[in-house]
């Protein structure tokens, strides 16, 4: 019952972007002002073609990144029991940015624990384009996920992490450049949950990741 509850309340944050804000770890930024692209959430944008690639993806320079839950996600994922639950397949919003002055959402970074890969393969290939990072990376439409290895200390256990960005912005950008955005901020973000959680084996990109197959792959 606990855990039913606890995935209703992450699923209702989401949602809720037209609720006041509250203060949330991640800092609610100079009043209106909001926040810089590479400030937001714990700084993981702080390079220079992390935080551009992301204000391209928002359409905006500056956020509102109150109802983020960086805490929650850290803490779910140490949690992680190696089953997944039907109402755990959204996971955590690490990160949620709205425009500085309010509104809708505009790039959301969500965490979850997964039990299994989801690879490439010929179909998936005709509408998504692959990565190299983690251990399986691919870029759709608005969508970019990612999954890899945690080998954790404390606590000490070995788990999947999945790390799905999704953006409901309408900027001006071409399939090849919107691809290749979300899947830089959302490696870096996955970099920056993996190190807070110590995690060892993530094979994780340190740079910007490489198209492999698919829509925008190597032909």
């Amino acid at each position: 019952m606990a855990r039913f509850l606890h995935a209703i309340v992450f699923r209702s944050v989401a949602l809720a972007v037209a609720q006041p804000a509250t203060v949330s770890s991640c800092g609610a930024g100079d009043g209106d002002a909001g926040v810089r692209a590479d400030e937001v959430c714990g700084r993981f944008a702080r390079p220079a073609h992390v935080a551009s690639a992301l204000a391209k993806l928002a359409g905006a320079e500056r956020f509102n990144e109150d109802l983020s839950k960086p805490k929650e996600a850290l803490a779910t994922l140490r949690a992680s029991d190696g089953k997944v639950g039907a109402f755990e397949t959204m996971g955590v919003p690490n990160c949620l940015l709205r425009p500085a002055t309010g509104g809708g959402q505009l790039v959301t970074i969500y965490f979850r624990e997964a039990v299994v890969i989801l690879k490439a393969n010929s179909e998936s290939e005709k509408t998504s384009t692959y990565y190299r990072t983690g251990a399986s990376a691919a870029s759709e439409e608005r969508v970019s996920s990612i999954y890899f290895h945690c080998r954790m200390a404390k606590p000490r256990k070995d788990i999947i992490v999945n790390a799905r960005l999704e953006r409901e912005s309408k900027v001006g950008l071409s399939g090849k450049e919107a691809a290749d955005n979300q899947m830089t901020v959302a490696n870096a973000a996955a970099r920056s949950v993996a190190q807070q959680l110590g995690c060892q084996g993530t094979d994780l990109s340190t740079g910007t990741p490489k198209a492999i197959s698919g829509v925008y792959g190597p032909r």
